[in-house]
């Protein structure tokens, strides 16, 4: 299966309540869900195939979808994530860069070709597109890091937040599916916004773009899971 570029969504992790393990606990929905401990001992998570290589077992701060009905031994915790699709969006790039350093020495000559070692780090970096949508809660957060909001809720209520840096936590789908017996991709996109512009043409849509950076620091990868059943 090749999706294409409507199969893929961008959207805003919020997370939920932990769900703390022990005697007769199991999970009571389907649905990503990020972890927050592993029993030390016995523990009730699903466990690596150790007959791949380069692998290593579920450990906290990962990401990863779970089915209704997972045990959860004690020790083990996890938190349920709620998706919520952020409307403003159109394309989102999505670019990856190695690292590698020049080892190259006098011995190198002969052969004519630098030698290089390659890093343990990557880059990840891209522009997330869309339009000014003034319904937007995700956009206005984003608004928010480069500049205070004045804002009037319904009971007359002006309340005005000030300018805040904070990272943006979104999941990427790659391809959405329920059908039993076929792959879902998605991926874990945290982010920091770098920069921001907000075009304001004299015909068409207003545009509403920001450049990011992936942050390494909080667990991004792709996740990949066969459907069991509906959700």
């Amino acid at each position: 299966m090749k999706p294409g570029g409507k199969d893929g969504k961008l959207y805003k992790i919020a997370e939920g309540e932990a769900v703390t393990g022990g005697a007769s606990v199991a999970l009571t929905a389907s649905g990503f869900y990020k972890i927050k401990s592993v029993a030390s001992s016995d523990s009730s998570l699903p466990a690596p195939d150790t007959s791949k290589s380069g692998y290593r077992a579920l450990k906290p701060g990962d990401y990863v979808w779970l089915w209704k009905g997972q045990a959860l031994a004690t020790g083990d915790a996890v938190i349920p994530l709620a998706l919520t699709l952020i409307s403003f969006v159109t394309d989102v790039s999505n670019s990856r860069n190695g690292n590698k350093t020049d080892i190259t020495t006098q011995e190198n000559v002969e052969v004519g070709i630098r030698e290089y070692t390659v890093s343990p780090f990557s880059e990840g970096s891209g522009t997330i597109n869309g339009m000014v949508d003034v319904d937007s809660e995700a956009q206005k957060e984003l608004l928010n890091q480069f500049s205070a909001i004045t804002e009037e809720d319904d009971d007359g209520h002006i309340t005005v937040y000030k300018a805040t840096q904070r990272k943006q936590d979104y999941m990427l789908s790659r391809r959405e599916t329920e059908t039993v017996g076929e792959i879902a991709m998605w991926e874990h996109f945290p982010v920091t916004v770098d920069s921001l512009t907000m075009d304001k043409p004299l015909d068409g849509a207003q545009n509403f773009n920001f450049n990011y950076s992936l942050d390494g620091g909080n667990n991004p990868g792709v996740i990949y899971y066969k459907v069991k059943e509906v959700a």
